[in-house]
């Protein structure tokens, strides 16, 4: 088959998108399912063809020619619209993890908080008490440290469990079953 050149001038170039526009969008919609792509693919393939028009040689069927041009752009439109939603997909992971460690961090800002005021409510021994026991005293050495018999240490720390327990509850009575059973990790050592 004879080599030609694909556009030699302007009324070639309309003769090109007034024969085949219609056909290609066509098979473009057919593959990619949106109009307006579809669309914007063959006006990017004849633009591309008149910035190329002087260098651009036909060796068969100009249609052959056009169809292979448009298959290459599908494909291209196919792999930047996963890579741009493997961007997105990525980007929403990050997103939830960053939002979970604010909102993780929140939560944790405000249970301080609230143990803070909760604490400071306590009566002084209780506090002394509580805070031996996050420094991992034993009961034995608490009562040692504060001069206290070991049982009334028992004592005030069954009392300032109990005690803190309530006051959760009655700040946060939704939470009352979580509320529980993260005080059992947190007060029992």
């Amino acid at each position: 088959m004879k080599s030609k050149l694909l556009i030699k001038d302007i009324s070639d170039f309309e003769m090109l998108v007034n024969t085949h526009t219609d056909k290609l969008t066509q098979t473009a919609f057919l593959k990619i399912g949106n109009l307006q792509d579809a669309e914007d693919l063959v006006q990017d393939l004849f633009i591309n063809l008149w910035i190329k028009r002087e260098s651009i040689v036909v060796h068969g069927p100009v249609y052959n020619y056009l169809y292979v041009s448009l298959r290459n752009k599908i494909m291209n439109y196919f792999a930047k619209a996963k890579l741009r939603q493997d961007v997105k997909n990525k980007l929403a992971v990050s997103l939830e993890v960053v939002d979970l460690s604010l909102v993780n961090l929140l939560i944790e800002k405000d249970l301080n908080t609230l143990f803070s005021e909760i604490l400071s409510e306590l009566p002084d021994h209780m506090q002394k008490i509580f805070k031996l026991r996050n420094e991992d005293f034993t009961l034995k050495e608490i009562a040692v440290a504060l001069g206290l018999a070991e049982q009334t240490v028992k004592g005030y720390s069954a009392e300032m469990h109990r005690r803190i327990k309530a006051m959760l509850i009655e700040r946060h009575p939704e939470f009352a079953r979580s509320l529980t059973v993260m005080l059992s990790f947190l007060l029992v050592k």
